[in-house]
């Protein structure tokens, strides 16, 4: 039997594009394929998040007036949330940015470079099938950043377990500096959720313009909402949780391409 006391850690990164068996493999044996982070990808999140730094409206004119701030390049955890059965997890990770209204309300904003246009046309094609499956599929991972930071653990004792310093006084001023930035992005009422899709336009790459050893292309980007249900959210949790303390893990599901994977290499 499994603990029923245990506490999951749960990536919101991990809830987008979710296959259950890999979920399960992760958590319970820590099976996990990280795949293979490219650096201009890194190079691109970090320019993406400079620029929007500042006025929200940058991302979306029709948004109420509010900051665009950076929840730091760093891993923080919430404290210990309650699923629908009673159960206790937590979200571990760090997103990209941070709206905070001057109302007191937040927004939780993902940059995804990532295609939202066809080619030949300049409409956004926020009807087109494939855009529409991207934003529900980034849907959790959305909610979970804001469970995140509207729950941030602050704890000293828990903060002080996981810091990787030697000397008391470091490990102490590390947890001040922490708690520093937990106040700062620390967030209350969700107002707007959305993905910022950055992608290069096709006519540029077409007839790239080189200076000197430079290669100049124009990035395009659009935002695109996400519907808030906390409820709906706290639902999926509880049914993730659910699968998490079976006894064995689902069967692989033919969408994932790791699942595929295995099965082909079984066959052999």
């Amino acid at each position: 039997m499994k603990d029923k006391n245990r506490i999951f850690n749960i990536s919101p990164s991990a809830l987008s594009y979710l296959c259950l068996h890999c979920a399960y493999m992760s958590q319970i044996h820590g099976l996990k394929y990280s795949g293979i982070s490219a650096g201009i990808t890194q190079t691109l999140d970090g320019i993406e998040k400079n620029f929007f730094l500042g006025d929200c409206r940058k991302i979306n004119e029709n948004f109420d007036e509010g900051t665009v701030i950076d929840p730091y390049n760093v891993t923080f955890y919430s404290k210990v949330l309650i699923d629908n059965k009673g159960r206790g997890f937590r979200i571990k990770g760090k997103g990209d940015a941070i709206i905070k209204f001057n109302d007191g309300t937040c927004g939780i904003i993902d940059y995804k470079t990532s295609k939202f246009k066809k080619n030949n046309t300049k409409d956004y094609q926020f009807k087109d099938i494939n855009l529409l499956k991207k934003v529900n599929e980034y849907n959790p991972q959305l909610h979970a950043y804001y469970k995140l930071y509207s729950n941030l653990e602050d704890d000293r004792s828990f903060l002080e377990k996981l810091s990787t310093a030697k000397k008391t006084e470091t490990i102490a001023a590390g947890i001040n500096e922490k708690l520093r930035k937990i106040q700062e992005i620390s967030v209350a009422t969700p107002k707007a959720f959305g993905l910022v899709f950055v992608y290069p336009e096709s006519e540029d790459l077409k007839r790239l313009a080189v200076n000197e050893n430079f290669i100049n292309v124009n990035f395009s980007f659009k935002y695109c909402p996400v519907k808030i249900d906390l409820k709906k959210f706290m639902k999926d949790i509880t049914t993730y949780l659910d699968v998490m303390y079976e006894e064995k893990p689902p069967p692989r599901n033919s969408y994932c391409e790791m699942c595929k994977f295995l099965d082909k290499y079984d066959e052999k």
